[in-house]
């Protein structure tokens, strides 16, 4: 996992919200990535934060708590567009799983455009 990290642009991470944060496997795998003290693989890698959840906030919980985790860690995050998605469970895909609507689509497409350049200006 930490070589896959190191050799990759940025990274995106995409979270579940459980009690009003993030699961422990991801604290786990980021507490793993960021060792030796230091030496982290994390450290000013580009990175951008998706949370969900059935309730309507979308997950803000879990995509605060990981912006301070991430913070602590020195790594860039994409500012904005800020992405929650409430009500994951009825409106944003259809059964196989794609977007359910044009909005949403287009939603996710400025997201990806803005992540995009924010990779492209922390490898200049």
């Amino acid at each position: 996992m930490r070589e896959a990290v190191r050799a990759s642009d940025a990274i995106l991470f995409m979270t579940p919200e459980y009690n009003r944060s993030v699961p422990g496997v991801l604290k786990n795998a980021i507490d793993i990535l960021s060792r030796p003290f230091g030496k982290s693989v994390l450290i000013g890698k580009p990175t951008a934060i998706v949370s969900a959840s059935p309730g309507g906030v979308g997950g803000f919980g879990a995509n605060q708590h990981l912006r301070t985790i991430l913070s602590a860690l020195n790594t860039p995050q994409l500012p904005g567009p800020e992405m929650y998605i409430g009500g994951v469970n009825d409106k944003w895909f259809n059964d196989e799983g794609r977007a359910a609507n044009d909005s949403t689509r287009e939603y996710f497409a400025k997201f990806g455009r803005s992540f995009a350049d924010w990779i492209d200006r922390h490898a200049a």
